[in-house]
């Protein structure tokens, strides 16, 4: 989801998004997904049979976050998150705040 995750209980999440959005920002992801911790602030997520692969990809992207903040300023949605899209969505890909959708194929 594009805004900031908080674990509540085993199975139970809710999401907040403190700064506003435009409605067309709004991103919801679902489907049998896998996550890996890239960072203090940012996650990969993608099925189970990429998530490996996705994890090495995009294994720098805290070091990305800070030089786009040393140019632009302070990151203000926090989490920056990535999704790998499933093979069967071989183009394209969307920002939205907290959660960007690649495409599968960056992956080497």
């Amino acid at each position: 989801m594009s805004a900031l995750r908080r674990d509540l209980k085993i199975g139970k999440t809710s999401f907040q998004q403190p700064v506003p959005i435009p409605s067309y920002l709004l991103a919801i992801a679902v489907g049998v997904l896998e996550s890996r911790q890239l960072g203090p602030r940012s996650v990969v997520w993608s099925e189970k049979e990429e998530i490996e692969r996705s994890a090495w990809e995009f294994a720098e992207t805290e070091k990305y976050l800070q030089a786009a903040e040393k140019l632009c300023g302070q990151y203000v949605w926090t989490q920056y998150d990535l999704l790998v899209l499933p093979p069967s969505f071989p183009y394209g890909g969307m920002e939205n705040p907290c959660l960007t959708f690649v495409t599968p194929t960056l992956l080497q």
